[in-house]
Parts: structure tokens; C-alpha cells; sequence
């Protein structure tokens, strides 16, 4: 107990009986209005990913490496109070917020094949960077949203085979800009709808989804939360589903999951599961794991030093029998929240 808190005990035991219990209970509102909030995010990331095959009865090979940084920055314009661990805010947001976000991709790699005698090799060295910004304006249970990101790509590739006796080489780049367009509502602060356009440079009629989001509150700050995700043509759904809750003192567990449907009409359908979830010790230590349908795994974990600065690390792996491709990847990350 701080010097505070004890000094307003001690304070308690000069008062009358009534006075004693009014006060305990102002004491007691006031340490639990101390609970931690944050209105500004902001967290540099590095992340590695590699891809690879070899087919031997085919006498193919193929490999894939990309090294990923990026910065980015959110600021709400009012303060989002933690649900106790200091990650950990409402599923669904209702305030106004602005974003920022930079990114710097590189990736190289080759494939190789040998068809009748005759071997072809090519290969690639790609630097793509991206800028966005957003924001999201909430008034009268109105949200309004908007983004721009501005990417630019330059790419290195060559090519060889023996069939012809010959070899070649080529650069581009490249620069493309994309938007997207929000517009939601609150039908309360548990339940909200929406509808976005995505859209770029290469198509003149953009992405048009459609989103639902619901909140379940349990006891304190115990919730289930759904999400649902259709395009306009209603043949790519997404479904999700979150369940957060306390068990102990400032220990919490989450269960998720996710389902994916793409309906290809005459060329069938594809769908997807996966399911994950994260164990905090207490308000500041976590670890995660998720395991899909397609035996891909992750795990993870996320430690914060103070309530403003924190470390998150993790790894994931599949390994696709059916397509004989196997990829693994591991990110690390720093955060800062005030």
C-alpha cells in the first residue's frame, strides 16, 4: 500500500462509524478510477520469413526470404481503460482516433527445375516500402473512417536455362496508391456495423465489405465477442469469436477462433479454421499459442518492463503435407503506450 492510501486509512479511524464507512467507500471508487489508461501506441517491429519446397521426384526446389521492419503510431483522443492486463482494452472502440504507419520489406529468393534434361533457374531481389496514414472520427454513434497508403516497389530478377543456351536479367519499379472508405454505426456500445471500400490504382470499382461486431459483457470486465466479415458478393465470409475473462487474482485467459469460407462456385468451395489462445500470468507477462486447420502453429510471448514500455517475441511454422511447402517465421517487437 503507497503512502497515500495509508495516510487516508489512518485518516479513517478519527471518524465516526458513518463517516468511516462513507469515506471507505470514496476510497475504494478512487483506487479502482486508477485504473491504467492510454490514449497514444506506438511500436517498431522486425520480422522474418522464409518459404521453401523441394520436390526432388520433380527435381524442383524452391526458397523464399523476407525481412520485414515496421514503425507505427496510433493516438485516441480520449483516454481507452485496460480491462487489467495492460494490453487488454474493449472489444469494441468508441473513440475517435488518428494512425500512422511505415513499412520496409525485402525479400530474395529462386526456383530451380529440371525437365528432360533441360534445368532453368531464376531468381529475385525485391525491396517493397509503404506509408499510411488513417483515421477514425466518432460522433453522434456515427463513425466515419478513412486511410491512403503510398507503396513503392523495385524488383531485380533474373533467369537461366539450358534448353536455349541463354540468360537474362530485368529491373522494375513500381508505385501504387490505395484508399479505403469506412462508414459504421453504434447501435450501441456493444454492437456496431459497417461498411468499407477498399480501392487502388489497378481497379476502377473497389473491394466493398461489410462488418458486424458484437460484445457479450459478462461479470466485471468478462466478454465474448463476435465479429463477422462478407464481401459484396457474398461468397468470402469471416467469422471470429473472442472470449476474455479473469480467474484469478490478476490472472486472465482468452480463447479465440476463426472460421473462413470462400465459395468458389463451380470450382467448389475452401474454408479455413484456426484456434488460439493467451494466458496472462498477471497484468504485465503473457504468453500466446494458435494452432490452424492447416497444421500451422504459433507461439508467443509479451512482457512489459513498466506500465508504458513492453517486449513481445514469437514464432510460427507450418508445414503443408499436401503441397509439400514448408514455412516458418519470428517477429520481435517494442511497444510504448502513455
Amino acid at each position: 500500500m503507497n503512502l497515500s492510501a495509508f495516510s487516508k486509512l489512518s485518516h479513517l479511524l478519527e471518524l465516526p462509524k458513518l463517516s468511516k464507512a462513507s469515506a471507505l467507500a470514496a476510497l475504494l471508487l478512487s483506487n479502482l478510477a486508477l485504473a491504467e489508461s492510454y490514449q497514444s501506441f506506438s511500436s517498431i517491429s522486425y520480422s522474418h520469413k522464409g518459404y521453401s519446397a523441394n520436390l526432388s521426384e520433380y527435381n524442383h526446389s524452391f526458397k523464399d526470404d523476407s525481412n520485414d521492419i515496421s514503425l507505427s503510431s496510433q493516438y485516441y483522443f480520449d483516454e481507452r481503460v485496460v480491462l487489467g492486463p495492460l494490453n487488454e482494452f474493449a472489444y469494441i472502440n468508441t473513440i475517435s482516433n488518428f494512425y500512422v504507419a511505415a513499412d520496409n520489406r525485402q525479400s530474395e529468393g529462386f526456383n530451380s527445375y529440371t525437365l528432360q534434361g533441360n534445368s532453368s533457374e531464376s531468381s529475385w531481389d525485391d525491396n517493397d516500402k509503404s506509408v499510411t496514414i488513417g483515421a477514425q472520427w466518432i460522433t453522434h454513434d456515427f463513425i466515419f473512417g478513412g486511410s491512403y497508403s503510398y507503396r513503392k516497389s523495385s524488383d531485380d530478377h533474373s533467369y537461366q536455362s539450358s534448353a536455349v543456351d541463354n540468360s537474362h536479367s530485368y529491373s522494375s519499379d513500381n508505385s501504387s496508391n490505395d484508399f479505403s472508405l469506412s462508414l459504421g454505426y453504434l447501435l450501441s456500445d456493444n454492437f456496431v456495423i459497417q461498411a468499407n471500400i477498399h480501392d487502388d490504382d489497378e481497379e476502377s470499382i473497389g473491394l466493398v465489405t461489410f462488418n458486424a461486431s458484437y460484445n457479450w459483457q459478462l461479470a466485471g470486465t468478462d466478454y465474448i465477442g463476435f465479429n463477422y466479415n462478407v464481401n459484396d458478393d457474398f461468397d468470402i465470409h469471416q467469422l471470429s469469436t473472442r472470449y476474455f475473462f479473469g480467474f484469478a487474482e490478476q490472472s486472465y485467459l482468452v480463447f479465440g477462433a476463426d472460421y473462413s469460407l470462400y465459395d468458389g462456385g463451380d470450382f467448389g468451395s475452401v474454408d479455413f479454421w484456426s484456434v488460439n489462445s493467451s494466458y496472462y500470468y498477471n497484468d504485465s507477462a503473457s504468453i500466446s499459442m494458435s494452432y490452424g486447420e492447416e497444421k500451422d502453429y504459433s507461439i508467443g510471448a509479451n512482457y512489459f518492463f513498466n506500465n508504458n514500455y513492453s517486449l513481445s517475441a514469437g514464432y510460427n511454422s507450418i508445414a503443408d503435407s499436401k503441397a509439400r511447402v514448408e514455412f516458418e517465421g519470428y517477429f520481435v517487437s517494442f511497444s510504448a503506450q502513455f
